[in-house]
């Protein structure tokens, strides 16, 4: 164990939410995580990706074994907003983090040489 890294590139397009979602839950069933916890991945994996779609074009999402737990990491690159987009997301943003945290303490969003991510841990056993 801690070898293993999973990754996933998708446009920016709602319609690939469902992908990102099986991606993330295959990821958990291959390390025999519980259909709650898989659940919850699901609902933090869409949320992170709606980020994704408001920051930029095309969207990565990876999940890497570190142990203990697999950390998945949802980014993509930052576009040029209008001032709607921006007012918007400062709306959303926050929403968007304090859901994911409610199910994944470890969360954070990080912006970084011109990308947004955000960041959190699935314990593993």
């Amino acid at each position: 164990m801690g070898d293993d890294l999973f990754e996933l590139q998708l446009p920016s397009l709602a319609e690939h939410l469902a992908t990102a979602r099986s991606f993330a839950a295959a990821v958990a069933r291959h390390y025999d995580v519980a259909g709650e916890a898989v659940e919850d991945l699901k609902i933090a994996i869409s949320e992170a990706c709606v980020e994704a779609l408001v920051a930029g074009s095309g969207i990565r999402v990876r999940a890497e074994d570190v142990g203990r737990a697999v950390t998945f990491e949802v980014d993509a690159p930052e576009a040029p907003q209008t001032p709607e987009q921006e007012a918007l997301d400062e709306l959303g943003a926050p929403a968007r983090l304090e859901l994911i945290r409610s199910l994944f303490a470890d969360a954070t969003i990080e912006k970084d040489h011109g990308r947004r991510a955000i960041r959190f841990s699935l314990p593993i056993d």
